[in-house]
């Protein structure tokens, strides 16, 4: 498990007061030989509006990063995407 929270955002990082009261944790969970299983789970949304803008920022940055990190490591090792 690993957990993030940002301290300093961006100068002009659009959601700096909502940034504030969430952070995010990555659990590495195995799943089998050569597997892992990375689940990232942001935590500490308000439900105002720069909340909810912050928290669909992040969905779509992690599922992005997640994205990536799938594609790099495809194949390497044969068994690190579904039916691989």
């Amino acid at each position: 498990m690993l957990s993030i929270q940002v301290i300093n955002p961006p100068e002009k990082f659009p959601f700096k007061d909502a940034v504030k009261n969430m952070w995010t944790v990555i659990y590495f969970d195995d799943a089998g030989p050569g597997r892992t299983r990375l689940r990232i789970v942001g935590l500490g949304f308000g439900t105002d509006e720069d909340s909810q803008k912050l928290r669909g920022f992040f969905d779509k940055g992690n599922a992005y990063t997640l994205k990536k990190l799938q594609e790099t490591f495809a194949g390497k090792g044969g068994k690190n995407t579904p039916g691989g």
